[in-house]
C-alpha cells in the first residue's frame, strides 16, 4: 500500500502500540508514526482505509492512554481530503468508505461526545452525512448534548454540526 513518509508496513505495529499504549508519551509516539505515514495535513493515502479498519476494531479494546489519540486520528480521517495533489504518489482512498467503517463504533463515539470529546462530534457528524439513515438519530444526540454540562466547552461545535446536518437535508 502506498503512503507518505516511510512504508505502510510500519503501520500495524504503530496501530497496535497506540491501542495498547500504557502512557500518554507512548500514545503520542504511536499517533505520530501513524499520522506521518498514512495522512499528512488531512491529505489521505490509500493506507488510510486499512488504518481506519484496524482502529475501529481496536477501539473497544484500547487503553485509556490511546483512546483520545484514536478519536483524533479517526476525526482527521473523517474530515480528510481523498482528492489531492499527492494522489498519484500515495494512492487514493474514499473518505466515505472510511467513515462507513467508523459507524460500527457509533455508540462509543456518542458516549465520548456526551463526555465532551470534540473529535467525536466530528466523527458522528460525518457518519450522519455519509449515512443519511443516521441523521435523525444524530440530530437527537446533538440536541441532547447541548443540555449536557460536560459538553459546555464544545457547544459551538455541536451547534455548527447541527446546522451542517440540517443543511444537508
Amino acid at each position: 500500500m502506498r503512503s507518505y513518509l516511510g512504508g505502510s508496513s510500519l503501520l500495524p505495529q504503530a496501530i497496535e502500540s497506540l491501542i495498547f499504549a500504557e502512557s500518554d508519551q507512548d500514545a503520542k509516539a504511536a499517533y505520530w508514526r501513524i499520522d506521518n505515514v498514512a495522512l499528512v495535513q488531512g491529505r489521505l493515502s490509500e493506507s488510510v482505509y486499512a488504518v481506519t479498519s484496524c482502529l475501529v476494531v481496536g477501539l473497544p479494546f484500547a487503553k485509556a492512554a490511546g483512546r483520545d489519540r484514536i478519536f483524533d486520528l479517526l476525526a482527521t480521517i473523517a474530515g480528510g481530503h481523498d482528492e489531492h495533489i499527492d494522489n498519484e504518489i500515495v494512492g487514493s482512498v474514499s473518505v466515505r468508505e472510511c467513515v462507513l467503517l467508523m459507524k460500527r463504533c457509533m455508540l462509543i463515539f456518542v458516549e465520548e461526545l456526551q463526555r465532551g470529546n470534540p473529535s467525536c462530534v466530528d466523527i458522528v457528524l460525518m457518519c450522519a452525512i455519509y449515512e443519511p439513515s443516521l441523521r435523525g438519530d444524530v440530530i437527537e444526540v446533538f440536541e441532547k448534548a447541548l443540555g449536557n454540562p460536560a459538553c459546555a466547552p464544545i457547544v459551538d461545535l455541536i451547534e455548527n454540526s447541527l446546522i451542517d446536518l440540517q443543511s444537508e437535508e
